[in-house]
């Protein structure tokens, strides 16, 4: 059938589908008739020959539901000299479900979904030669280091291979053939793909001419190496934090044939010119990390497993080299500073709201949305559809490069958007990584509650076992009663939850301004002691999200509460310890703008009369200082109340001339000494 531009081909998969290609048709509203084949990847393959040749000639792009056989599709268009068709799946996340005949809504869903254009993401260039360093230790037996050695053997058929031996011990003889044989300890790893670095210990090259047993050259104590790849079969420590997520570095045991076999497949292709997406894009003029030295959000630090993000002065910086784009540090940066770019919320929000709204315009109902990465969540998908019940009906499947971006804001602005019910599918393997999670979850849950009958209708669900995933996404309690607000989610993580919140309040009758947040969240107002506050204005210049103003024509200190991050910068800066946090969402525009938390009349120099501070301040430090030594006798403090260049008169015009010093002594010279 065509689409706009597009033209589909449907297959039923020899008839393991049950669609109704008129019915589907109408889903789509395509303006001709939708013919369900049976075997495009087969018997009907000049259906694909035959659509490949009308979208050339007619400036068409063609889709094809079979993401199984995309390699069959390609390699027919490469023979025939045609534009590569594109591919999406129907099978796994509709049709091979016990309600696929219930599925038409979602499939047209997922067919407009797949002629949209995705937005690029800007990418690194990156350059290997091929330099391979394995790393093996004998401690693990004679075994371990002839296998590693033969695995050199292979590799060093594609690539320059490097064996290291640490823990070497002279009873054991292998043949170096074409790769380099070495002993040492790798006491630091650095770096990524590429350009690895390593500082190693002990290090001594093999000489060539060895016989019976191996003779190493010249002693180093350390060396300093580069390489592209390594692979680490010690199974000791790992050489990186969040090692699974650092391109180029591969991990295994000797006793894991399969592991090996992988490894190998995968390294002697990783030579050449590669492109990889720069996953995220960082601000710093946004971030609240730190300001003069006093630290404030770690959130991003505390949550990235790979190391890539590193404290650089009051900011912080990503090594886009490190970063494997696992979306953390978007889901908990309170001020959008660092935000996930594969893609950005508001292009994955805008696929979430175009698939709701064709779902429904379809006749689809009570749409409830499953989030899952391309990897464990993918495989349990199929496995379920393959040997379960498959999806339900009214599951929309939206897969995305990692979960970790799901955050409060994708969660809240999912239900504004119109989904009933959502589910986070999560490797359990991985979960401590994933801990930062169900604090998401429980500010969600708190915005939600606070503008309508939420129901908790937001789960992560962690199990390996898909019998136990189909029980969960089948469970059709806890489904929020809340009333949607569609919007177009557009513009800055913080605005686009203001946008949806504001929108649930508004539909629900919401007559709350005010949601109670938890400890932790990134909303919130400050509490100010105006007794004790004396205007300083300290938290001002402190403030890295400028919630915190000053007046430039009067002593005012001001707040713009929807601005606030909830950092604690101002709360450390304080002198008075006058500041305090309050976590909650306030619904009222007025939080959109600064108001006045405390103001002081000025204070003018009893000099001449110029303005220098605020009267609160002065009397602070008249306060804090009139028992000094300094300004015992009657009329000291008076200084105290003058400008600084009156002040500096002052100070000579005292009879105790504090300002005077003795007589400067004469020289001594040599004669002094010797006399």
């Amino acid at each position: 059938m065509d689409i706009l531009n597009n033209k589909i081909l449907i297959c039923n998969c020899e008839k393991t589908m049950d669609i109704d290609g008129l019915e589907l048709s109408k889903a789509c509203q395509s303006s001709s008739n939708c013919k369900v084949e049976n075997n495009l990847c087969g018997s009907n393959i000049d259906v694909v020959i035959e659509a490949l040749n009308e979208s050339k000639n007619n400036n068409k792009n063609l889709l094809i539901a079979c993401t199984q056989e995309t390699k069959t599709f390609e390699k027919v268009a490469e023979e025939h000299n045609f534009s590569m068709p594109s591919t999406f799946n129907i099978r796994e996340y509709a049709g091979w479900s016990k309600e696929g005949k219930k599925a038409i809504p979602k499939i047209s869903a997922i067919i407009n979904s797949s002629i949209e254009n995705i937005k690029q993401t800007p990418s690194l260039t990156m350059e290997s030669s091929g330099r391979c360093f394995v790393y093996v230790d004998h401690n693990k037996g004679d075994e371990a280091v002839e296998i590693a050695a033969d695995l050199c053997k292979k590799l060093a058929n594609h690539l320059g291979v490097t064996l290291m031996i640490c823990n070497f011990k002279n009873n054991i003889m292998i043949e170096a053939n074409n790769y380099k044989i070495t002993k040492g300890s790798i006491n630091l790893a650095q770096g990524y793909f590429t350009k690895f670095k390593l500082q190693v210990n002990d290090f001594s090259e093999a000489l060539v001419s060895s016989k019976a047993k191996i003779e190493f050259g010249d002693f180093f104590q350390t060396v300093d190496t580069d390489c592209d790849l390594i692979i680490d079969l010690t199974e000791n420590t790992p050489l990186f934090t969040g090692d699974k997520k650092r391109d180029g570095y591969f991990r295994a045991s000797t006793n894991s044939p399969s592991d090996l076999f992988e490894i190998f497949t995968k390294t002697i292709e990783m030579i050449g010119q590669f492109e990889k997406p720069i996953y995220v894009k960082f601000d710093e003029n946004l971030c609240a990390h730190s300001r003069n030295g006093i630290t404030g959000c770690t959130k991003c630090l505390d949550v990235c497993p790979a190391g890539a993000i590193q404290t650089s002065g009051d900011i912080i910086s990503v090594d886009p080299g490190i970063c494997g784009g696992c979306g953390f540090c978007g889901s908990v940066c309170p001020s959008g500073a660092i935000q996930t770019d594969y893609p950005s919320l508001d292009i994955i929000l805008g696929s979430l709201s175009k698939l709701n709204y064709d779902f429904i315009k379809a006749g689809g109902s009570n749409p409830a949305l499953i989030l899952f990465d391309g990897e464990f969540g993918k495989e349990m998908i199929n496995l379920i559809s393959r040997y379960g019940n498959g999806l339900p009906a009214n599951l929309i499947p939206y897969e995305m490069h990692s979960v970790g971006r799901v955050g409060h804001d994708l969660l809240v602005s999912s239900i504004a958007l119109g989904y009933k019910k959502i589910f986070i599918l999560v490797d359990p393997k991985n979960n401590e990584e994933f801990h930062f999670l169900p604090k998401q979850i429980e500010i969600s849950n708190s915005l939600l509650s606070g503008v309508g009958n939420n129901n908790n209708s937001i789960s992560i669900i962690e199990e390996n076992d898909p019998e136990l995933v189909e029980k969960q996404i089948y469970d059709t309690s806890k489904y929020t009663k809340i009333k949607p607000s569609l919007f177009i989610p557009l513009g800055a993580p913080r605005g686009i939850l203001r946008a949806g919140v504001q929108g649930l309040s508004k539909s629900n009758n919401n007559k709350n301004d005010i949601i109670q947040l938890p400890e932790g969240s990134p909303y919130g107002k400050v509490d100010v002691n105006l007794d004790t506050c004396t205007i300083c204005l300290s938290c001002v210049s402190a403030c890295p999200a400028g919630a915190l103003q000053d007046n430039p024509d009067a002593p005012q200190l001001l707040f713009r509460e929807d601005a606030c991050l909830q950092c604690g910068i101002c709360v450390a800066t304080c002198p008075e310890n006058a500041i305090s946090l309050i976590p909650q969402f306030n619904l009222n525009d007025e939080a959109m703008s600064a108001g006045i938390i405390i103001e002081d009349q000025p204070f003018d120099c009893i000099e001449c009369g110029k303005t220098f501070g605020t009267t609160k301040s002065i009397e602070k430090i008249i306060d804090k200082l009139s028992s000094h030594a300094m300004f015992q006798e009657k009329g000291k403090t008076e200084i105290l109340k003058m400008c600084e260049d009156c002040r500096v008169g002052a100070m000579f015009t005292q009879k105790d001339k504090i300002l005077d010093v003795k007589e400067r002594p004469n020289p001594r010279t040599t004669d002094d000494y010797l006399n």
